[in-house]
């Protein structure tokens, strides 16, 4: 099996705030879809390619023209698939992507429809020959943009790359089963065959149908994440595997996309549910565990993604998206030691992954290893150069190293890609302010507040910089909004406390210098602050403390 990063949780925690770092966030995936694509305009280059192929079974004593019929349509499809596959390799922009052979023909099964339009049955002797004739419609624009999606989604890629391996056992099943019947005389042995070849013609078609169900549900990003691809999307993909639910409700491949679907809508005890139904059918499933991993990840249960990620490695050692995902998962909890470990494994099976190089840089800075981080980044842009969260997290490690203006450059470089982007808009205030621009910081962080109205720290920061401002009245305000979304920040409730004083309101400010000694353990690195808050209280003429 491929491996890919099928759920990214750092993506998933970004479009879901799935903020505990970049998951999933990441995160089980803002991505352009099979019906967004149908949607688009073509561009004036644009070319429309009628593919028509005709298939044809010659039937045997043991045949009936319905079976024929279904040999004959699997027939034509494959020669539309392989003429459409031939074509779409011939495409500039295409051969430009420098895909593999394999790569094109698994994206052509998912992304081109085949439409049947007409049955014939001859006579040739004492032979009925059943023909289907169908076609495909190729808008070249479209086609090339989806290629270019589907190659950058690591998730669809490997299940479209697996549906591609699985339509060829399945095809050379069917030979040998066709084959079989020809020569068999019992009518007991010739009906065991028969539904023996039904199944798999079944198999076949479902196969189909999970293929365009991946690519209804594929995108720009390269992971599936939750709430990241569009409703028409989803309801494309619902139609799609429902239908291959109700060919086999046995197949533990479609009760894994069930769940990817049911993550995809939010329904996170749905979406387990399936994945653990996936594991009852095939307990060696590793992209179920990753499943059940990522959305656990989703519902901020740590633990047990931890648990279902080193499951999938017991089962598969080599499995890159079990390493990268158990590595965002080991930063979330704090072990970054693990966490390098886990993306150093991941870019020894994929050196090319943006994704992993870009994580490996946060946690490195996360050590303090700045110049380590730095390098990681700017390896995830020369790999990927519109990647908007390495630039930003570029951005992060260069402000800490005390290169601002460097730092700024990174965070617009994330704007002109991501401009909706809360995060890259309230790190580029802080460096601006850093820089002494007060009035650019406040309007960043105003920015920032907009677009991500519940975010603690971007109120926090804003208030940060009106009160250096010396606009204390609107300050407080923004520390009490940040206070109300995360009430155990206690840098908020210290600053606070700044500005309840110097605006004489002796009582309230005591109050928060209380709560910020209350929250804050007394470490080293706190000592200095906890020392200033405790003179404080006694300027206010608490000496008591609290």
């Amino acid at each position: 099996m491929t491996d890919a990063f099928p759920l990214d949780v750092l993506g998933i925690r970004r479009i879901i705030g799935i903020t505990r770092a970049m998951l999933l966030k990441h995160s089980l995936l803002s991505l352009l879809l099979f019906i967004l694509f149908c949607s688009l305009p073509a561009s004036a280059n644009a070319e429309i390619r009628t593919i028509a192929a005709t298939g044809e079974y010659r039937m045997g004593d043991n045949d009936t023209r319905t079976d024929a019929k279904r040999m004959a349509l699997q027939d034509a499809k494959r020669l539309a698939l392989e003429q459409a596959g031939t074509y779409i390799e011939s495409l500039t922009e295409v051969k430009n992507f420098a895909l593999s052979n394999e790569e094109v023909r698994a994206y052509t099964a998912g992304i081109v429809e085949v439409t049947e339009h007409e049955v014939r049955s001859t006579m040739e002797g004492q032979q009925q020959i059943v023909r289907v004739a169908v076609t495909c419609k190729i808008d070249t624009d479209v086609v090339a943009r989806q290629i270019d999606v589907l190659r950058q989604n690591e998730a669809a890629k490997a299940e479209l790359l697996n549906a591609k391996l699985e339509a060829e056992r399945l095809r050379q099943e069917l030979d040998a089963k066709t084959h079989e019947l020809a020569s068999l005389k019992s009518k007991g042995e010739v009906e065991a065959i028969v539904q023996a070849r039904r199944k798999v013609l079944t198999a076949r078609d479902m196969n189909s149908l999970l293929a365009h169900a991946w690519v209804a549900l594929a995108g720009s990003s390269e992971t599936l994440s939750v709430g990241a691809s569009s409703s028409e999307g989803r309801l494309r993909a619902r139609r799609l595997i429902e239908h291959a639910m109700e060919l086999d409700a046995s197949s533990p491949s479609v009760h894994r996309l069930m769940g990817t679907l049911l993550s995809e809508e939010g329904n996170l005890e749905g979406a387990i549910t399936e994945f653990r139904t996936a594991l009852s059918l095939k307990p060696d499933d590793v992209e179920a565990h990753i499943g059940i991993g990522a959305t656990l990840a989703i519902k901020g249960d740590i633990d047990g993604a931890i648990a279902e990620y080193r499951a999938a490695l017991r089962l598969k050692p080599d499995h890159v998206t079990a390493h990268y995902n158990l590595g965002l998962e080991l930063r979330n909890k704090g072990d970054i030691d693990g966490a390098i470990a886990e993306y150093r494994a991941a870019l020894r099976l994929k050196p090319d992954s943006a994704e992993a190089h870009d994580n490996l840089g946060i946690a490195l800075a996360r050590k303090g290893n700045l110049d380590d981080a730095i390098a990681e980044h700017r390896i995830a842009l020369r790999l990927k150069p519109d990647f908007a969260e390495a630039h930003n997290n570029l951005g992060n490690a260069l402000k800490a190293k005390g290169d601002i203006d460097g730092a700024i450059a990174e965070y617009r470089a994330a704007l002109r890609l991501k401009p909706d982007s809360a995060e890259a808009h309230d790190n580029l205030g802080n460096a601006l302010g850093a820089k002494g621009d007060l009035a650019g910081a406040i309007t960043e962080h105003r920015v920032a507040v907009r677009l991500k109205p519940d975010d603690a720290t971007a109120h926090y920061n804003l208030g940060i910089a009106l009160a250096r401002k010396g606009n204390l009245d609107d300050a407080i305000v923004e520390f009490h909004s940040s206070i109300r979304l995360k009430p155990d920040l206690a840098a908020a409730h210290y600053n606070l406390g700044i500005m309840l004083g110097k605006k004489r309101q002796r009582a309230s400010a005591a109050q928060e210098f209380c709560e910020y000694l209350r929250l804050t353990p007394d470490t080293p690195v706190n000592h200095q602050a906890i020392e200033k808050a405790k003179s404080m209280l006694n300027k206010l003429g608490n000496s008591s403390g609290c």
